[in-house]
């Protein structure tokens, strides 16, 4: 992937599949909190049939009746905004194949489509079998396709295309500790949603295990953000912020990891009714490291967009 091609660089006609690609990303920040609370809270099979809610059309499915039960609540309200999704997905489709000349953006959106698509689809799966190994492939596809979509936003950007390259002596450590830093947060969040779906104290200890390898990594990552910051440059503003927020985020995950795994196994216990503090913490800690993921990807990405050897 050479992101600086000049089919990057060329002007949209339009300033709408831009928006949209950022309303799509923005967008799907409320449901990976809607979903983590689903998750949380246990109540993944609150409404039994699909795409039906209780045998009545999902759209039209009364709000008094989903107000009287809080399981009910939260899931069809995952359905709902799992739907706002997928149609702010379509719509950013739908306006690049129409106003976008790159190549790739026209690939990148049917590929998003295809992508959300298939996760409607294993979530239904998920409730029509009962599955909780589907759960688990529904809620770790999520963060990817989060961080696919947020992909897609900064591609679409005027900042993404009105960059210009410039010599690092850091390009090469970026681009592949970037890489590895992302495939094991990614790693770390397909264990975590194991842990939650699936219980089991191995993979909560391979878990933890994992995340103190996942800090260095991200340590290491942000501080090559700030060497690079260093080296001077108009582009200096973007590497502290990417620096800055790495960091930021690495310390609430960790804080909320503990706090989650402090209020799950010691305050509330695994096989008692979920506490405030259990909801609270586990669904923000699911929803961070999402945020993460996306942080150190986007440096990968950048690096690859503006940064090249002398």
């Amino acid at each position: 992937m050479h992101t600086g091609s000049s089919s990057t660089n060329e002007t949209c006609q339009s300033p709408w599949p831009r928006r949209a690609a950022l309303a799509a990303a923005l967008l799907t920040v409320p449901i990976l909190l809607i979903g983590g609370t689903v998750t949380t809270l246990r109540v993944g099979m609150a409404v039994p049939d699909w795409p039906t809610t209780f045998e009545q059309n999902m759209f039209t499915y009364p709000l008094s009746e989903m107000l009287r039960d809080m399981g009910v609540f939260w899931e069809h309200s995952h359905r709902l905004w799992g739907a706002l999704v997928g149609f702010a997905v379509l719509c950013t489709c739908v306006l690049t194949l129409v106003y976008e000349r790159s190549v790739r953006l026209r690939w990148l959106s049917v590929v998003a489509l295809l992508a959300v698509s298939a996760q409607g689809v294993l979530g239904g799966l998920r409730v029509l079998e009962n599955s909780q190994h589907l759960a688990f492939l529904h809620g770790t596809f999520a963060q990817g396709l989060f961080t696919l979509f947020c992909a897609q936003a900064l591609l679409h950007s005027t900042s993404w295309r009105q960059a210009l390259p410039r010599a690092s002596a850091q390009v090469a450590f970026l681009k592949k500790w970037g890489l590895v830093t992302s495939v094991a947060i990614y790693v770390q969040i397909a264990l975590g949603a194991w842990t939650r779906h699936n219980g089991g104290m191995h993979a909560l200890f391979a878990h933890m295990g994992l995340a103190l390898l996942v800090t260095g990594l991200v340590v290491v990552l942000g501080a090559g953000c700030g060497k690079v910051a260093d080296e001077g440059g108009a582009d200096a503003p973007r590497w502290r912020a990417l620096k800055r927020r790495l960091h930021l985020l690495l310390g609430v995950q960790v804080l909320l990891g503990i706090l989650a795994a402090v209020w799950v196994y010691l305050v509330t216990g695994p096989h008692n009714p979920v506490s405030v503090g259990e909801a609270v913490f586990a669904t923000l800690h699911v929803a961070v490291g999402a945020l993460l993921l996306w942080s150190t990807v986007s440096c990968w990405l950048w690096t690859r967009r503006t940064l090249r050897a002398h």
